[in-house]
């Protein structure tokens, strides 16, 4: 199916102005409808308004807490708590919603050799207050209960079919299952990490992230959006979407009937091609 849908707006933009050079790699909107830009390369995240106003700017290299060494991922749905993937210090770091500092969770160190994680790439966080870090030295996931206890790792060397070999992006879709985004396939897991099945083997052709809810798995391909309701799907076509913008696109996320794509030059919203 293809959809013909205009770009709506640069949110990041001045009234009458080019938009604000606010880039970076991966892009969270929490319920209140603030956008979190996370920044690798800079090693900073930057909370925007829904009107584009830039609320709060944190980060920079370092170890110390609100620093960072190329930070990966980032989850801020609920309004309340901002979860970041600091993969180069090996830990997740927690703010509040005003970009302050709560907490640090780091296992690399542990004499428990099923509780470590380093290099993680991402993180999300599910409605019961459970944490999946993706845990790239170690090629699996680690689940973190909510006293910040380790309670399993799944997607290693002994899970079988639903063994990982090169994961970096995690999400939360129906049903409470956990969608890893393992190179180039999408692997389901349950809640209590057992493989379900590959999303369609091989369908991808360079996926670039994810995004999930109770309704749907989404897809963003380097030609396609697709979601995914059940053993469903349906795709649009980027190019239809947003024009010249679908070659720069670095991450994407759903919220209030739109579809926001982190570019190159900002964010850029377009209306949910489902509705």
């Amino acid at each position: 199916m293809i959809v013909r849908a205009a770009i709506l707006f640069f949110l990041v933009a001045l009234p009458g102005d080019k938009p604000l050079p606010v880039t970076g790699d991966n892009l969270d909107i929490d319920i209140s409808g603030a956008f979190y830009v996370l920044d690798g390369h800079a090693s900073t995240i930057t909370k925007i308004s829904p009107e584009g106003k830039i609320l709060a700017r944190i980060g920079g290299p370092g170890w110390d807490n609100d620093r960072f060494d190329q930070p990966s991922g980032i989850w801020a749905r609920n309004g309340l708590d901002i979860f970041v993937a600091d993969y180069g210090n090996h830990r997740i770091q927690r703010f509040d919603r005003d970009l302050s500092f709560v907490s640090s969770f780091s296992t690399r160190e542990s004499d428990n050799a099923n509780e470590r994680f380093g290099y993680p790439a991402d993180v999300a966080l599910s409605r019961l207050g459970e944490l999946y870090i993706c845990d790239t030295e170690n090629v699996r996931v680690i689940k973190v209960d909510r006293r910040n206890r380790v309670e399993l790792s799944f997607g290693g060397v002994d899970a079988g079919k639903g063994r990982l070999t090169s994961p970096r992006k995690l999400a939360i879709g129906p049903g409470d299952h956990l969608f890893v985004l393992d190179d180039a396939i999408v692997r389901e897991f349950d809640a209590f990490g057992n493989y379900l099945r590959d999303l369609i083997p091989r369908e991808f052709i360079s996926p670039i992230s994810l995004y999930g809810d109770e309704e749907a798995l989404v897809v963003c391909d380097r030609d396609s959006l697709r979601f995914y309701v059940g053993r469903g799907s349906q795709s649009f076509f980027l190019d239809e979407l947003l024009g010249d913008e679908r070659r720069v696109v670095r991450d994407f996320s759903i919220s209030k009937g739109s579809v926001f794509f982190l570019t190159e030059k900002g964010v850029t919203a377009v209306p949910d091609p489902r509705r």
